[in-house]
């Protein structure tokens, strides 16, 4: 019995040794490594790439301040001041001419802010009150232009618009009076035109400019011809005094069609 109990006390003794010395072991060994490379900030494997959001959209520009506008259709209202040419043999048509009223059109295709072409067409009728030893009665007079037109412009926006214009056509002046014969005769000096002029228009709306305007237009004078209803006849322009073009004072309306430029 004796001898059990020393076997079992032994046993005991080395079963706590081998304890101990585990116990030892566990706490001097270092700790073991993380199970997956990826847990290290030095694994192989590179962050996934960052969530891009699109970009948002540009914010819409308003519309320019009062754009302009492809297409402009201007009527206007003209004062006009006749140019002659004195003749050396008879100055009758020409030194009763005095300034007169009439109307006008232009239509034009803007290409862009600064620049349009199209066309114009003036009619003026001019006031005719030849002197009394002349002899003419029931006397009339007017001057017409046509032509193509060029016009350049100085601002792309905004409440004013300036411009500047440059036109290529036909012109005349014609007279018509009865005359001591009792015959009315009619006499036209017409020839190729030149204009040149400008304006400045205030926008009234955004279709729609208002403003004075002023042209000058001279003729380079090809014939004088003298009608009385039944022939006709040329007369020598440096003898028969006859019109050279006119000036224009004019209020002009632009009518604006179409999107902004």
């Amino acid at each position: 019995m004796a001898r059990i109990g020393a076997l079992c006390l032994a046993w005991c003794c080395v079963v706590l040794r081998a304890s101990a010395q585990s116990a030892e072991a566990r706490e001097s060994s270092p700790p073991a490594p993380p199970p997956y490379g990826a847990w290290q900030s030095d694994a192989p494997h590179a962050p996934p790439p960052p969530i891009v959001l699109g970009a948002a959209p540009a914010p819409e520009l308003p519309a320019a301040e009062y754009a302009r506008r492809p297409f402009e259709l201007a009527p206007e209202l003209i004062l006009g001041f006749a140019s002659c040419s004195d003749g050396s043999t008879d100055d009758s048509r020409c030194s009763g001419l005095s300034a007169g009223v009439g109307v006008g059109g232009t239509l034009l295709w803007r290409v862009s802010p600064y620049f349009a072409f199209g066309g114009t067409l003036s009619d003026v009728s001019f006031g005719f009150h030849p002197a009394a030893a002349t002899g003419l009665q029931h006397t009339t007079a007017s001057g017409q232009f046509y032509g193509l037109l060029a016009r350049v412009y100085f601002m792309d926006h905004g409440l004013v618009e300036p411009y500047l214009e440059l036109g290529l056509g036909g012109g005349s002046i014609r007279t018509s009076a009865r005359e001591a014969d009792d015959v009315q005769y009619d006499e036209a000096a017409t020839g190729g035109a030149l204009r040149v002029g400008g304006a400045l228009e205030f926008f009234l709306s955004r279709h729609l400019r208002l403003g004075p305007a002023f042209d000058w237009t001279t003729f380079d004078v090809a014939h004088v011809r003298r009608c009385d209803g039944s022939a006709c006849a040329e007369l020598d322009a440096a003898s028969y005094g006859h019109g050279t073009g006119f000036s224009s004072v004019s209020l002009r309306l632009s009518v604006l069609l179409g999107e902004g430029l």
